[in-house]
């Protein structure tokens, strides 16, 4: 709740925008399409901000890559606005969770920042991202 959502780069077209990550579904293409992010022609390099209004206490995030064979990351950094960051592997190319968890920091944003993908890959996204803590009093 209270979060904007931006991107390097999103799918309009498709409806396949930076909103959908956090869109409560872990679905996406073959299956629906229309509830997962994914880039324009976007690999390594691309990257996905969740930005809160007032600071959240996280201690997990959670990566549910594009459910297809071909577009997976599997590289990248989970990058915090209190200048620390949490290496990210390869996530599981099913679309299944891919959990990261990490000493509990208050922060107002967390950037996924895709540092390699797969060679099949064509619009790196992700199928939904979770945020885990709780809102600072």
């Amino acid at each position: 709740a209270g979060v904007s959502v931006t991107a390097s780069s999103q799918d309009t077209s498709t409806t396949q925008t930076a909103a959908k990550a956090v869109d409560g579904s872990a679905v996406g293409y073959p299956t629906d399409y229309t509830k997962e992010w994914a880039t324009v022609g976007g690999g390594a390099g691309s990257w996905l901000q969740l930005t809160w209004a007032s600071p959240v206490t996280l201690s997990r995030v959670v990566l549910y890559d594009r459910p297809n064979t071909n577009d997976q990351v599997t590289g990248g950094t989970l990058v915090f606005s209190d200048g620390t960051a949490v290496p990210v592997t390869a996530l599981t190319n099913s679309g299944s969770a891919t959990t990261f968890n990490f000493a509990a920091k208050t922060v107002t944003s967390v950037r996924l920042q895709v540092s390699s993908v797969a060679a099949a890959t064509e619009n790196v996204g992700l199928a939904e991202l979770e945020a885990w803590g709780y809102v600072a009093p």
